[in-house]
Formats: C-alpha cells, sequence, structure tokens
C-alpha cells in the first residue's frame, strides 16, 4: 500500500493527539499508571515558550526539539495507532519549554498532557 505524504501527516497527527477511550486528552487522573515520564526529558535547543517546541518526527515520539529541527515523517511512513507509555501519544505527555538544570530554557517531553 503506497501511503501520500498527507494520510502519513494525518496518521501522525492522530497518534499524537487521539484520546483513548476512557482516558479523555486533558484529564491527567485518567491517564493509565506509568503513561507519563516520571521527570522532563530535556533537549539542547533552547526556547523561549512552549510553542517554540515540537515532537522529534517519528512514530510515538518520545522526544522533543525546536520546532524547526523536529523534522518530518518520510512520505511513506505508516505509524500504528496504540499509545505508547512515554511518548506524546494520547496526550500521555507533552512538548514545552522547561528549565534545565544551568536555568536555561530547553525544549523538553514534559509529563502529562498539555495545559490548554
Amino acid at each position: 500500500m503506497r501511503v501520500t505524504p498527507l494520510l502519513s501527516t494525518a496518521m501522525l497527527v492522530g497518534c499524537l493527539s487521539a484520546a483513548t477511550p476512557g482516558h479523555p486528552e486533558g484529564d491527567a487522573a485518567a491517564l493509565p499508571s506509568g503513561s507519563a515520564v516520571e521527570a522532563p526529558i530535556l533537549s539542547a535547543d533552547r526556547c523561549d515558550k512552549d510553542e517554540d517546541c515540537a515532537p522529534i518526527a517519528q512514530c510515538h515520539p518520545n522526544r522533543c526539539a525546536r520546532t524547526e529541527r523536529a523534522g518530518s515523517l518520510p512520505p511513506d511512513t505508516v505509524c500504528t495507532m496504540d499509545c505508547r507509555p512515554g511518548t506524546v501519544d494520547c496526550g500521555y505527555n507533552h512538548c514545552g519549554c522547561a528549565p534545565s538544570g544551568s536555568g536555561e530554557k530547553v525544549c523538553a517531553l514534559l509529563p502529562g498532557p498539555a495545559k490548554r
């Protein structure tokens, strides 16, 4: 099966934003135990605000980078629609701007769904 770029993008977006039945996105209390990272996973990419950061373009992203460095999936990529713990799948975690050990703000994979 040949997957068009539009279809592969739609599949990634669905994977990144889909809520699982009984686990609505944005409701951290409803997330399965162990699905959120225990602590921020920091990148080396400086940021000023959450919108500067995005998931690395891969199936089930578990890292974040500055938006312009996040990349894009190859056109024929097909990702599964399952929700994987420790990733941005199904609102388990999100990308945002967080302080590093030096106090500098960097893009990071942050626990739980993004606050809207």
